[in-house]
């Protein structure tokens, strides 16, 4: 009695036993912005009803404290207001109008909070990759646990900032963005060559690469079993090149040209 009343416990649990995610594919950076007023429900919305593999979102803290879902520091660029979001409270940003700079007739969308950014998404076959200041990735972390997406969302970050959040959720899935040193249009062998291994030293399930590198780098990687994300490419005929390279996710402003490519 006792054992089936623990499977009964483990198959209703809010984490998927057995998830599905993918192993490659495209992923709709800020949502589908191409479509929709980037970094929206909408956007999100489209991104996975579309099948995107992946989903990425940016994550900051307002003055009064709330976790809100925008790329920049300032409203100026996406909304119809002004201001720092440090600045502005809660109540003053869910004011303003988030789509109408992307076209009139997405008038009336809102900020997102993390919560109606991650709760729109589905717990099953789409990743979601949570960019997050330094401030706000212990908080995040714990709100992925909370909400039974600790298979499938992690947070991208620094790794002084990514090992906080471990403290806090062992479990959490982590990206690393703590890139060495200076780079151009590509990297030199020895900084490529670091951030890989810095990635694996510290035990991190993604990182993401932002210049082409060595493929005998992207192999170190996949041996550790590290995924590797790309940003950003808006250009299917580059898909090859990336694949050969070993990038497993790549970021794109335009989603729906990059899938009907990624075949």
């Amino acid at each position: 009695m006792k054992v089936a009343s623990l499977i009964l416990s483990l198959l209703c649990s809010t984490v998927p036993l057995l998830a599905e995610m993918p192993t490659r594919g495209i992923c709709a950076h800020r949502g589908d912005n191409a479509c929709f007023p980037e970094n929206t429900v909408p956007a999100f919305l489209s991104a996975a009803e579309k099948h995107a593999a992946m989903v990425e979102m940016d994550v900051k803290r307002c003055k009064t404290g709330e976790l809100i879902i925008l790329h920049d520091g300032t409203v100026d660029r996406t909304t119809n207001g002004k201001g720092k979001v440090s600045d502005l409270t809660f109540d003053q940003l869910r004011s303003l109008d988030a789509g109408v700079k992307k076209d009139p007739k997405f008038a009336g969308t809102k900020i997102p909070t993390f919560d109606e950014a991650i709760d729109c998404l589905p717990k099953d076959g789409i990743w979601i990759n949570v960019h997050c200041s330094a401030d706000v990735t212990v908080e995040v972390a714990e709100k992925i646990r909370q909400k039974g997406r600790l298979h499938q969302a992690f947070i991208a970050s620094s790794l002084s900032a990514l090992a906080k959040a471990k403290k806090a959720v062992p479990e959490l899935l982590t990206c690393n963005m703590s890139r060495p040193g200076k780079w151009g249009k590509s990297w030199p062998a020895e900084l490529s060559l670091k951030y890989a291994t810095d990635t694996v030293e510290n035990k991190c399930d993604f990182l993401q690469l932002i210049v082409p590198c060595e493929e005998s780098h992207t192999k170190l990687l996949h041996d550790a079993k590290v995924k590797v994300n790309y940003f950003k490419c808006d250009a299917p005929d580059r898909i090859p090149k990336l694949r050969k390279m070993g990038v497993d996710f790549i970021l794109t402003d335009q989603l729906d040209r990059m899938m009907g490519a990624d075949r």
